[in-house]
């Protein structure tokens, strides 16, 4: 693991010198700086489903994350703390009731985030999280 921290940290730390013009142009912000692993696994009786998509902030269309530029306001919002995400005030819910557990690894302004949650449902889970899970 230290050999892939190392080898994130040390492109981080050359791209400036190898690329000063785009550096210089590039958004300065807290959440223009985040590259996270999204994971979501929900269970339906004996069987798990689980999906996973990037997180790429700045956000921009075309990402893997379907609701990009959302989910990287919501980040900023949070200060990078998953468990402090805004969420949302509703949420359209059914009966259909699964546990869900979602997970997050990544980097964001340079540190590293290890986070994982479990929800009793998709309702509980967008409530909590908003758009950053929402894929």
């Amino acid at each position: 693991m230290k050999k892939i921290i190392t080898a994130v940290l040390g492109a981080d730390l050359l791209a400036p010198v190898l690329i000063p013009v785009a550096s210089a142009a590039a958004p300065v912000g807290p959440a223009h700086d985040a590259r996270i692993e999204l994971t979501v696994a929900r269970t339906q009786g004996n069987v798990e489903a689980v999906g996973f998509v990037w997180l790429n902030c700045p956000g921009q269309s075309g990402q893997d994350h379907p609701r990009t530029r959302e989910a990287c306001a919501d980040l900023h919002t949070a200060h990078g703390d998953l468990a402090r995400l805004p969420g949302q005030a509703t949420a359209i819910c059914s009966n259909d009731a699964g546990p869900v557990t979602v997970t997050a690894h990544g980097i964001y302004q340079g540190r590293q985030v290890h986070w994982e949650h479990a929800f009793d449902n998709d309702c509980e889970l967008a409530l909590a999280t908003g758009p950053v899970f929402d894929f």
